[in-house]
């Protein structure tokens, strides 16, 4: 667990990386959406909180920027539906988070997943030969 400090001049805010869903940009602010669908607003920039962000990334959370304005952790991923333009983020039990996309970065983003998974399962499958 990994946790992010943030402090403006009234408040110190800690962010939980392990239990972040996804980022949205809002102006010079970012809100982070928890798993839990808990909503903190830090005084932070996307593209800051991307760096940070990244920096944290493990084998289970991985966090990936989507377009300009979102980034999700790739832990949480569960359906990516072009259809309805939504990310669906789930944690396995009862809390599930959707997120409307562009369908044009919804369907790259997808493109991109399809296309890391079959390399690994490529890597895989040299590995065991």
């Amino acid at each position: 667990m990994a946790k992010l400090f943030f402090h403006n001049r009234d408040e110190l805010v800690t962010i939980d990386t392990s239990l972040v869903a996804a980022v949205k940009a809002c102006g010079n602010y970012s809100q982070v959406v928890y798993i839990t669908k808990r909503m903190t607003m830090i005084t932070e920039g996307i593209g800051n909180l991307e760096t940070l962000l990244k920096k944290h990334n493990t084998e289970e959370d991985r966090f990936v920027r989507i377009g300009r304005s979102i980034i999700i952790n790739h832990r949480y991923l569960y359906r990516i539906d072009l259809i309805k333009q939504q990310v669906v983020l789930w944690d396995g039990g009862e809390c599930e988070i959707r997120i409307t996309i562009a369908k044009n970065v919804l369907k790259a983003y997808k493109n991109a997943v399809v296309k890391s998974e079959e390399i690994k399962a490529e890597r895989n499958h040299n590995l065991n030969k």
